[in-house]
């Protein structure tokens, strides 16, 4: 019963926490771009809407060493949850949990990393080293180019229509419509 007591104390005081900074994180991003963007756009230093992996890099290192509290080049299980309740009060529901892949009770520079080098690698398509607030809305339903046909192709065409249409109009007439 304490256990419970006790997760629902700590539940309450992270949810609000949560709600306010996946609200806060939405409001910052410009419009047309998914709550997913924010991941980047941390780290565009200059705020010039380009992200590039340089900035990228210098971000994810200071992150990495301020969760390394004790700072050897390791954040413990203690660290792990501390960075992940940081995480989860400034993005929400879109949070990216830190977790240790390989089992060696150490998350490590690049465990702490992946999630951002992956989305980073995922939305940059001209694989650049630099991602655009383009890139960061992601793809747009392509636009079918026009379809040009010559003045011939088309009058065999609409013959070709009108001559179906006749033979529908026979059958339609022999069968007594």
């Amino acid at each position: 019963m304490a256990r419970i007591a006790g997760f629902l104390a700590v539940a309450s005081q992270v949810l609000p926490l949560a709600l306010m900074g996946q609200a806060d994180a939405a409001s910052r991003l410009p419009p047309g771009l998914p709550p997913a963007a924010a991941l980047l756009l941390r780290y565009d230093v200059n705020n010039d809407g380009v992200v590039t992996r340089e900035e990228m890099e210098a971000g994810l290192k200071a992150e990495f060493a301020a969760a390394d509290t004790n700072g050897d080049g390791c954040l413990n299980p203690a660290e792990v949850r501390a960075e992940n309740d940081r995480r989860l009060a400034r993005d929400g529901a879109a949070a990216s949990p830190l977790k240790d892949w390989n089992l060696d009770g150490c998350v490590d520079l690049k465990e702490f990393s992946n999630t951002a080098h992956s989305y980073f690698d995922l939305v940059d398509k001209k694989k650049d080293g630099k991602v655009t607030l383009l890139e960061l809305r992601g793809p747009s339903m392509p636009i079918a180019p026009p379809v040009t046909v010559s003045r011939a192709e088309a009058e065999r065409l609409k013959s070709a229509d009108e001559k179906k249409r006749q033979q529908q109009e026979q059958q339609e007439r022999t069968r007594g419509y």
